[in-house]
């Protein structure tokens, strides 16, 4: 058979999104067929529009490696990439692939094994010379004498969950009276039952930066291909990354590549893996875990290096060899954009996205898994793109990055734009002497919409009229511009005096989109995203959901606390009710003062998105059999991430779910 003839071989994507359209880009270009295994939430996702895509036979098959195997065989896959998240460091699809004969991308099982477990790793570090932080044996969470060895770790520490990844698992105690706190913590969010679970506990650094080390093998040696700074995190979660990492001594450099090759090469590491270091200010780096396995931060490797790592990836599996250590290349920065709130600390926000532009930049590169008109499903972690610049300098990196996401055009959800920009702003970001505790204190507060996009909304009006000229302008006013008055939901109002002309988008500058929609005016700019609608305070979905008194699940989740009981007097904001979902503990709040009427659901259980959890009615109407339900049928969930000082079954641990997220 001549080479033309040959069957193009199948590469199965074992994930979704932007990573599974980046990893389909390489692989076509080097004459695979790509086709996503997806759940049936993305089958009208832009993956779905872009390449071939086989539905996953049942919910949640996104997690059992045997149903993914298994599409994958039915496709015809020669080889399956996991990318990140999901599955990709969990030895057992390795073990199905290789069970049906098919090829994985990425570490053997055994590899993947040791990796998973990351007081294995750490014992395989401490034997191969790699510096670790002192800490304690593994231990499960049902052992007696957990304060003892605790204390002699010493304070602070880190609760880790053993088989945690992707951030997950890691709990901080500043002192013995918190060390119970942090344990049940880090289990809940592992999403471990609790007994019996396998995690130690490790000195935590404080003042540190979060150095990682990108690494390729063969199974037989290694090679460095650089480094990358991914300090600004929130809750253990990377939000934004730069390569090469800033203000490192050339020997400093040279140490922290020859400690990843080392242990890369004691784990026999085939494909890539990343491996992560804590660096002190004097210098000292110390190893923390190994993800083996494609990051989500691996473009910004890719920019200063030249190389596609995913290329690499597909290259090894007939036989490619190692490149030579690269020289990096000028500096680059990534930042995610995320469809979560961060007025509302962070609560996701899955949803459309009516509008999504992307500036048109030299040294811009756009890695997303939506378009305009896509639907940002509940199911999985909200990341909307990454955005990534590459620049002579980091100066130029980051100043590229805030003009990039200035001139980014995003309508219809809350997402996280706002703090991107405080985070690129802040001083200690510039001055590289940001820490992991720096960008907690980053803090981003709803203002006023800009009077630019008032002026914008005000000529998005589309009233009501009769026909007339006059009924077809309501802002008209003899010797004068008219003043328009706007609300939304927040408490207050806004005035703008502006000329109007009706049309369904108007752009005043490219920092500005406003939106008529069916539910109101939708204004985003840098600074917020907000909903307004026209004249005085009126009846706004917030207000619709306090007369409807039913309390909803913004999300699929489960839930794991029920704070009340049927009868029981409560005020605006009381949690009735915990649940996780996208490794977030959320506080299902009443919205209005009255008397818990009904709670409809129990520990455990699986919840749909918007499904009620507990009815909540005015005192005066606790007697009646339900509340009204608004007339336009809005309500919502005052859902409400919990402060770190809540008791343990209701403790906020707001992180990205790994469903889609490699950390």
């Amino acid at each position: 058979m001549s080479a033309t003839s040959r069957r193009a071989r199948v590469l199965a994507i074992a994930n979704r999104g932007e990573i599974a359209l980046r990893i389909a880009r390489t692989a076509r270009a080097l004459g695979w067929r790509p086709i996503a295994l997806i759940g049936a939430a993305d089958r009208d996702s832009l993956l779905a529009r872009e390449i071939d895509t086989a539905i996953l036979p049942f919910a949640g098959a996104e997690f059992d490696p045997d149903a993914v195997a298994t599409l994958a065989q039915q496709v015809g896959a020669d080889a399956l990439h996991p990318g990140y998240g999901f599955l990709s460091e969990r030895a057992e699809i390795a073990t199905a692939c290789a069970a049906r004969g098919i090829t994985f991308v990425g570490p053997a099982p055994e590899t993947l094994q040791i990796c998973g477990d990351k007081a294995a790793t750490r014992s395989i570090a401490a034997r191969s010379g790699v510096p670790v932080l002192p800490a304690s044996a593994a231990f499960s969470t049902d052992s007696a004498n957990l304060h003892e060895a605790a204390a002699a770790v010493g304070y602070p520490l880190m609760a880790k969950i053993a088989g945690g990844g992707g951030g997950r698992g890691l709990r901080v105690a500043a002192d013995a009276d918190g060390l119970d706190t942090a344990i049940a913590a880090a289990v809940r969010e592992a999403g471990s039952s609790g007994a019996g679970v396998s995690f130690f506990f490790e000195r935590y650094l404080q003042g540190a930066r979060h150095v990682e080390v990108q690494v390729i093998g063969d199974g037989r040696t290694a090679v460095a291909l650089g480094d990358r700074d991914c300090t600004l995190q929130r809750r253990h979660q990377k939000v934004i990354e730069e390569a090469p990492a800033a203000n490192l001594h050339p020997n400093q450099r040279v140490r922290l590549h020859a400690d990843a090759v080392r242990l890369a090469t004691a784990l026999k590491l085939v494909s890539l893996a990343t491996v992560e270091f804590l660096l002190e200010p004097n210098g000292q780096h110390w190893f923390i875990e190994v993800n083996p396995r494609l990051q989500v931060e691996h473009t910004v490797t890719e920019e200063v290096t030249g190389l596609d790592l995913v290329a690499l990836q597909l290259l090894l599996l007939d036989g490619g060899a190692l490149p030579a250590a690269p020289t990096p290349r000028g500096h680059a920065v990534q930042a995610r954009l995320y469809a979560e709130d961060p007025f509302q600390q962070f609560v996701p926000a899955p949803g459309a996205l009516r509008v999504l532009r992307w500036p048109r930049l030299p040294g811009v590169r756009i890695e997303t898994g939506y378009a305009s008109g896509d639907t940002i499903p509940g199911d999985y972690d909200p990341l909307i793109a990454k955005i990534i610049t590459h620049q002579p300098t980091r100066e130029g990196a980051l100043d590229l990055l805030a003009q990039a996401l200035r001139q980014t055009q995003i309508s219809g959800t809350a997402h996280n734009r706002p703090w991107l920009l405080a985070l690129l702003a802040d001083p200690n970001l510039r001055d590289n002497t940001h820490t992991l505790d720096t960008a907690a204190a980053v803090r981003v507060t709803r203002t006023t919409p800009p009077a630019a996009a008032l002026v914008a909304a005000s000529r998005t009006l589309v009233p009501d009229t009769d026909g007339s000229a006059w009924g077809s302008n309501p802002g008209f006013r003899i010797g004068a511009p008219a003043t328009v008055t706007l609300h939304g939901d927040e408490a207050g109002s806004w005035q703008t005096t502006a000329s109007i002309r009706p049309t369904d988008v108007t752009e005043s500058t490219d920092a500005v989109l406003v939106v008529q929609t069916p539910h109101g005016i939708d204004i985003s700019t840098p600074e917020g995203w907000w909903l307004a609608q026209v004249g005085g305070r009126a009846a706004t979905r917030a207000d619709a959901a306090t007369q409807d008194g039913r309390v909803r699940a913004p999300m699929p989740g489960t839930v794991t606390a029920v704070h009340v009981s049927a009868g029981q007097q409560v005020t605006t904001g009381t949690p009735l009710v915990t649940m996780t979902a996208m490794k977030i503990d959320i506080a299902l709040a009443a919205p209005l003062d009255g008397v818990v009427q009904q709670v409809e659901c129990s520990v455990g259980d699986l919840l749909s998105s918007q499904q009620v959890v507990a009815l909540v009615v005015p005192t005066s109407e606790s007697d009646a059999h339900g509340a009204s339900v608004a007339s336009d049928g809005a309500t919502r969930s005052d859902a409400i991430p919990l402060p770190e000082s809540t008791a343990p079954n209701a403790q906020r641990t707001h992180e990205h779910n790994d469903r889609n997220d490699g950390a």
